[in-house]
C-alpha cells in the first residue's frame, strides 16, 4: 500500500465507521436510517469545538483591553492587537480550504488544534505587546481554518434532514464563546495576571477539538473523491464526473453557476458584516448608559446580558432552520435587522434622553434576534450549500476570505467613521441591508432540500 493510501486508511478507521463498501471506504454520509445519537453527538462536538475556538478567542480581546497593561496603550496599538487575530483568520480561511482538500477534513482539525494551543498559550506567556500580537495572529490562522473546516465537515457528514440544525450549532458555539469570554472577563477583572488567564482559557476548545479528533471518521465525501481515481467501485464511479470536473478559481469565474454562486456569496458576506451588527455592538455601552445603566458594574452586567440574549436567539434559530428553510429565515431576519438600523438612526435624530435610551435598547435586542436568526448562522451554511460540489471547496474558501476582509476593514475604519458621523452610521448599515434584502429576494435560492446529485440542475434552473 502506498503512503497516501495507508494514511487515508488510517484516518478513515480512527473513529467508528457507519457503514462501508467492499473497498473499505464509507460509501455515503450518515443517512437518515444510519443516523444515531452517537453520530449526531460527534458532528455536534466538531461544530461546538470549532465555534468555541472562533467565538471565545475573538471575543476575549474586549475584556482584555480593559485591563492593565493594555489600558495605557494608544488607540492604534489597541487596534493592531484587535486586528492581529483577524488578519491571521483571513490567512487561515485561505489556507484552510487548501489544507483540508489535500490532507482531509480530519487531519485539518488536528492542525487547527495545534495552532490554537500554540496561539493561546503563547500569547498568555509572552510580554505584551508585539509578541502577543504575533501569537494572536497564529491563533487567528486556526480560527480562520475552523470556520472553513468544521462547517464543511459537518455539512458533508450530516443527514439531509438535520443539515441546517447541525450547521447552526457552529454559530451557537461562536455566540456562547463570546458570552463566556465576557463572563470570565468580569469574574477575573480584579485578579493578578488576569489578562494572561483570560488568553490561556482559549486553549480549552482547542483541547476539546483535539479529543474529538480521535472519535470521528474522515469525511466520506472527501475519501470518495480522493480514492475514486484508484478504484473501479460502482458506488464511487457515480461521482466520477464531478471529480474530474473539479476546478479552481479560474474555473469558477468561467462557469455561469460559479459566477452566480460567488455573487450570492458576496452578498451574504456583506449581509453578515456590513448591515449593522458591529455598530450595535460598538454603541451598546452608550445605549445602555443613555437608558440609565451606567453605575459601577452595571454596564458590564448589561453587556453580559446582551451576550446571553445573543446565545438564546441563536439557540432558537437551530430549531427553525430546517423547519422554515434558509431563504425565508434569511429574508425575514434581514428585514428585521434593516428596520432596526433605520429606526435607530431616525430616533437618534428626533428624540433624546432616557426615552431614546430605552427605545434604543429595545431595538438593540430586536436587531440581535434578527441577526442570529439569519445572517449570523446562515452565512456558514449557505457559503457551502450555494456551490455545486465540484467548486465548493474553492468557492467557500473565497467567500470566507471576503467575510474576514470585511471584518478587518471594519475593525480599522469603524471607530473613525463612528467618531465622524456618530449614530448616523446606522443609516449606512440600513442602506446595505436594503440592498442585500432586494438582491436576496430576487436571487437567493432555497437550499434546504438540495441533494448533491441534482445541485447542478438546481442552480442551472
Amino acid at each position: 500500500m502506498d503512503p497516501i493510501s495507508e494514511r487515508q486508511s488510517l484516518i478513515s478507521n480512527t473513529g467508528k465507521s457507519n457503514g462501508k463498501n467492499s473497498g473499505g471506504i464509507p460509501s455515503e454520509p450518515i443517512s437518515a436510517s444510519q443516523s444515531t445519537k452517537s453520530s449526531i453527538i460527534k458532528l455536534s462536538l466538531v461544530n461546538i469545538s470549532g465555534g468555541l475556538i472562533f467565538g471565545y478567542n475573538t471575543g476575549v480581546i474586549s475584556p482584555v483591553l480593559t485591563l492593565a497593561p493594555f489600558t495605557g496603550y494608544t488607540d492604534i496599538n489597541r487596534g493592531l492587537l484587535t486586528c492581529s487575530i483577524l488578519v491571521g483568520a483571513m490567512v487561515g480561511s485561505i489556507v484552510g480550504g487548501i489544507i483540508s482538500e489535500r490532507l482531509g477534513r480530519k487531519l485539518s482539525m488536528l492542525v487547527i488544534s495545534i495552532l490554537t494551543l500554540i496561539g493561546t498559550i503563547g500569547s498568555s506567556l509572552v510580554p505584551p505587546m508585539w509578541w502577543t500580537m504575533a501569537f494572536r495572529a497564529i491563533l487567528g490562522v486556526g480560527v480562520g481554518m475552523s470556520a472553513i473546516v468544521c462547517p464543511t465537515y459537518v455539512g458533508e457528514m450530516s443527514p439531509m434532514e438535520k443539515k441546517g440544525t447541525l450547521g447552526t450549532i457552529f454559530q451557537l458555539a461562536i455566540t456562547f464563546g463570546i458570552f463566556i469570554s465576557n463572563v470570565f472577563g468580569f469574574a477575573l477583572k480584579n485578579e493578578k495576571y488576569n489578562f494572561r488567564i483570560l488568553l490561556a482559557i482559549g486553549a480549552a476548545p482547542g483541547l476539546f477539538l483535539l479529543a474529538t479528533f480521535f472519535f470521528i471518521q474522515e469525511s466520506t465525501k472527501w475519501l470518495n473523491r480522493v480514492n475514486s481515481k484508484k478504484t473501479n467501485s460502482t458506488t464511487l464511479l457515480i461521482n466520477q464526473k464531478k471529480i474530474n470536473n473539479k476546478v479552481g478559481l479560474k474555473g469558477i469565474l468561467t462557469k455561469p453557476i460559479g459566477r452566480f454562486s460567488l455573487f450570492i456569496g458576496v452578498i451574504l458576506a456583506v449581509n453578515n458584516q456590513l448591515t449593522g451588527i458591529n455598530a450595535f455592538m460598538f454603541f451598546s455601552p452608550s445605549i445602555f448608559a443613555t437608558a440609565g445603566v451606567k453605575n459601577g458594574n452595571d454596564p458590564m452586567i448589561a453587556t453580559i446580558l446582551l451576550m446571553a440574549w445573543n446565545v438564546i436567539t441563536t439557540f432558537i434559530a437551530t430549531f427553525l432552520i430546517d423547519r422554515l428553510g434558509r431563504r425565508k429565515l434569511m429574508l425575514v431576519g434581514t428585514l428585521v435587522m434593516t428596520l432596526s438600523s433605520i429606526i435607530s438612526a431616525i430616533l437618534n435624530l428626533t428624540i433624546s434622553g432616557t426615552t431614546l435610551g430605552v427605545l434604543s435598547v429595545v431595538l438593540l435586542f430586536i436587531f440581535i434576534a434578527g441577526f442570529e436568526a439569519s445572517a449570523g448562522p446562515l452565512f456558514w451554511i449557505l457559503v457551502i450549500e450555494i456551490f455545486p460540489e465540484d467548486i465548493r471547496d474553492v468557492g467557500s474558501t473565497i467567500l470566507n476570505s471576503v467575510q474576514w476582509s470585511f471584518n478587518i476593514a471594519l475593525s480599522f475604519s469603524f471607530l473613525s467613521l463612528a467618531n465622524l458621523i456618530g449614530n448616523n452610521t446606522f443609516f449606512i448599515f440600513g442602506g446595505f441591508g436594503i440592498i442585500c434584502l432586494v438582491i436576496m429576494y430576487i436571487y437567493l435560492p432555497e437550499t434546504k432540500s438540495d441533494d448533491d446529485d441534482d445541485e447542478d440542475e438546481q442552480y442551472s434552473n
